[in-house]
């Protein structure tokens, strides 16, 4: 893990982390393996956010989709699998927004 400076206002909402992504399932939404995801801390969030989610022991970041009583955790990637949670038995929590992207030049 590394230290890395960064004005937590060049966000919106205000960043209060920075996550390092790891795979492909967010490309599409230029969100790609290796980038820092700037987050806003909140356990709230409407359906089409990009959100970090923790579902049982396991982050991910995914567009979120509210139906009823499941919450569909959708990539950007059709390569991927939707991730459908039972809200009534599976272990959810929202940690916070992707509110931004900063990337390493190649």
């Amino acid at each position: 893990e590394r230290r890395c400076q960064v004005d937590p206002a060049l966000f919106q909402p205000r960043a209060d982390y920075l996550l390092k992504v790891r795979g492909m399932s967010m490309r599409d939404a230029g969100i790609l393996d290796g980038d820092l995801l700037a987050v806003h801390r909140t356990r709230e969030a409407r359906s089409g956010q990009i959100v970090v989610a923790r579902v049982h022991d396991e982050v991910t970041v995914k567009r979120l989709r509210r139906r009823g009583n499941t919450v569909e955790l959708l990539p950007e990637n059709p390569e991927f699998k939707t991730l459908v949670v039972d809200l009534r038995e599976d272990d959810f929590a929202i940690e916070g927004l992707g509110v931004g992207v900063i990337r390493r030049p190649l």
